[in-house]
């Protein structure tokens, strides 16, 4: 009994020792392997399989090697830019563009390295699975950047500008219009974000808003002739209606209308009062002569009616005194007030008309210029239809003197000035 308990005891002692020496065995091939991955794949001083840069492929390199790699590929170039044949360039120097490449390696490195063991493992297995493309973010100084954008849009930028006409001694002068151009600064720079970002090279056309003028140089040039005028005549002793007539003349005056644009006087002259630059001279108020800011201004206004009679405008607004003007026929006199009453008539033709207006030497004229296939054969008619009462009638004829069409323009009727 008691040799078989030995015996017993002796193979129980014989199992463990197996058993610890199999264990001891299988520590020892784990750890060699282990060690022989770690070494190998995780901690082997290179970046692990299966990571790229920016669609570089920089499994198994240094480092240094990926660092090459990636800056042979990826180095900050010049921006092009391009509009309307004209090159510009913005250079790294500028605004002091520069790559993180030195730091995107780094964490390539140490995406399997820098935490624990199983961390380290884990992270591993994962870019083997699945590819890991990490990204070179760029740096720039948004303020030279900003500058730099702004010097290209002031050189690209162009004001828009109509046509214009001018009479000098020498006749009818034309100034060109010009396209506007406008950097669309929000648009671009977004682009250029966006180049920066993807690290793109090819050559950034800038978007430019063009503004077409309203009045183009082709429009004014068809004003080629006088196609209507009118002169009165007033008496230069009275210096305060002199001064009126001359201001109001030059204030209606040099004004282009469009084809349908209307022509208001009162919004030309503005107010008739001090402060609006009238002085104080006789003008009629209820039927008496009173002195006020502002007399003279209905000759004025009267002189450009008649010149717009005789060169055919769409006469849409006019109104005699209330007692007969000296400076015109009755039926022929177009008052203006601060309260309403106004002189308005529109272009038209399919030309563009051009008013210009001279005061001096006791004389005001209104001129009015247009072009020459546009000019109408027309003479005015007025008709007195009762005590003081008239019509007054515009005749349209063709250039053998036959009657095409005779238009009612307006019915007047006056009052004795009051003493």
């Amino acid at each position: 009994m008691g040799r078989r308990t030995t015996r017993v005891s002796r193979l129980g002692k014989e199992k463990k020792r197996s058993v610890l020496i199999v264990l001891a065995a299988l520590v020892l091939i784990m750890g060699g392997f282990t060690y022989f991955f770690n070494s190998k794949f995780l901690y082997n001083g290179k970046i692990a399989k299966n990571v790229y840069i920016e669609g570089v492929n920089v499994s198994d390199m240094t480092k240094a090697e990926a660092l090459k790699a990636i800056t042979d590929k990826y180095t900050p170039e010049d921006l092009n830019l391009a509009y309307d044949g004209k090159k510009y360039t913005i250079s790294p120097k500028d605004i002091d563009l520069k790559y993180d490449t030195e730091d995107v390696v780094k964490d390539a490195y140490e995406s399997t390295k820098k935490g624990s063991y199983f961390q380290n493992l884990k992270k591993y297995i994962d870019i083997r699975v699945n590819k890991a493309n990490m990204k070179i973010k760029a740096e720039y100084d948004e303020a030279k950047l900003s500058s730099k954008v702004s010097s290209i849009a002031d050189s690209i930028n162009v004001k828009m500008k109509n046509a214009s006409i001018s009479v000098g001694s020498g006749g009818l002068s034309y100034t060109d219009s010009v396209v506007g151009r406008e950097f669309d600064l929000a648009a671009n720079k977004e682009s250029i974000y966006n180049m920066i970002k993807n690290k793109e090279h090819k050559t950034l056309e800038l978007k430019v808003n063009l503004q077409k003028p309203d009045i183009t140089t082709e429009q004014v040039k068809t004003v080629n002739s006088v196609i209507g005028q009118y002169s009165t005549t007033y008496s230069q002793a009275v210096e305060g209606r002199s001064y009126n007539v001359g201001l109001s003349a030059r204030k209606t005056s040099d004004v282009l209308l469009m084809p349908g644009e209307e022509f208001s006087y009162n919004k030309l002259t503005g107010p008739s009062n001090k402060a609006n630059g009238y002085k104080d001279a006789p003008v009629i108020v209820y039927g008496k002569l009173e002195q006020s800011a502002g007399g003279g201004v209905c000759q004025t206004s009267s002189t450009v009616y008649n010149a717009a009679l005789l060169s055919g405008m769409e006469i849409t607004q006019v109104t005699n005194h209330s007692s007969a003007s000296t400076y015109v026929p009755k039926g022929r006199d177009a008052t203006v007030s601060d309260g309403g009453l106004n002189l308005k008539f529109k272009n038209p033709y399919k030309h563009p008309v051009y008013i210009k207006n001279y005061a001096g030497g006791g004389s005001v004229s209104s001129v009015i210029y247009g072009n020459s296939g546009d000019k109408p054969n027309i003479s005015i008619e007025v008709k007195q239809t009762g005590q003081n009462k008239y019509s007054t009638y515009r005749i349209f004829k063709d250039s053998n003197g036959k009657v095409i069409k005779k238009e009612h323009i307006s019915n007047s009727s006056y009052k004795e000035l009051k003493k």
